[in-house]
């Protein structure tokens, strides 16, 4: 269940990473985590530029119409599986 999680909060973020840019040029940091409990979603800025890009809402406007392409697919699985490795061969990592 934690690798699906990784993998629909992968996608999810590349699917939002477009609609998100303005966002991101108004100096707001937006960020999805596959967190213990489940998806975790973090937005930091200033305060009086917030109202102007939820990202919250736009999050849920994606999970109600969430789609990939096996292409996508295939690519975040690659990336997960170097994620995944390189974290493995870390000793400290694979002791906890």
């Amino acid at each position: 269940s934690v690798v699906l999680l990784d993998t629909f909060v992968s996608i999810l973020s590349l699917n939002l990473s477009e609609p998100a840019y303005g966002a991101d040029t108004a100096k707001l940091e937006n960020k999805l985590v596959a967190g213990e409990h489940g998806l975790v979603i973090r937005e930091k800025g200033l305060n009086h530029k917030l109202p102007h890009f939820l990202y919250s809402q736009l999050i849920t406007d994606h999970l109600s119409d969430f789609s990939f392409t096996p292409a996508v697919f295939e690519m975040i699985k690659e990336e997960l599986k170097k994620t995944y490795f390189n974290m493995l061969i870390k000793s400290e990592v694979l002791a906890k």
